[in-house]
């Protein structure tokens, strides 16, 4: 069986789209806006990241799974339309209406991001038998810089325009820079 060699280009898309993939490391920078702009209560907005990271621990098992039966791209693709579908729906909530919120948002964003993840890393692992760890390192590392992306984001375009300008905005990133991403995501060649 021939060693597979490694495509950068895999790595950089995967860097691109683990970049938009932390909001749930990142909740505590949309908290207090989505509290102020959406009326809720801190128990409210808390609610609706304990149901994130449900959806992204239920979408990981979930994303592997489609990421097995139907490949990288079509698992990313999926995850994409969700984690941006989800934070442009966020944009429309009703003031106060924090279940609709769950619904809208906490739900598909983390069924989405988790949709991304195993998509991301096992098609980066397949690229790099021999150099997993690494090639595993180079997506963690912009998983891990996405709070920083996240933080300046919301504090730049939702300091100017407000937390509902933000999630669209977001959203529209997400949908470019992942949907981009998903699309050169594919597995490497059956060996001969």
């Amino acid at each position: 069986m021939p060693k597979q060699n490694g495509n950068p280009k895999i790595l950089a898309a995967g860097a691109a789209v683990q970049l938009l993939t932390g909001i749930p490391a990142a909740w505590g920078v949309f908290q207090k806006p989505v509290m102020a702009q959406y009326g809720f209560s801190r128990g409210q907005a808390m609610l609706s990241f304990a149901i994130l990271v449900a959806g992204y621990g239920i979408g990981c098992a979930i994303g592997g799974f489609v990421q097995d039966q139907h490949g990288p791209r079509y698992a990313a693709l999926w995850g994409t339309a969700l984690l941006g579908g989800g934070s442009m729906g966020a944009a429309l909530v009703p003031q106060g209406n924090a279940a609709l919120f769950f619904l809208v948002y906490s739900i598909p964003a983390g069924v989405g991001s988790a949709f991304l993840a195993p998509a991301v890393l096992a098609c980066a692992q397949k690229w790099y038998k021999d150099k997993k760890g690494w090639a595993t390192g180079v997506a963690g590392v912009a998983m891990g810089l996405s709070g920083a992306f996240f933080t300046l984001f919301v504090k730049g375009v939702g300091g100017a325009w407000g937390i509902r300008v933000c999630f669209a905005a977001l959203g529209a990133v997400m949908l470019v820079i992942c949907g981009a991403g998903a699309l050169i995501l594919q597995d490497p060649p059956a060996p001969a």
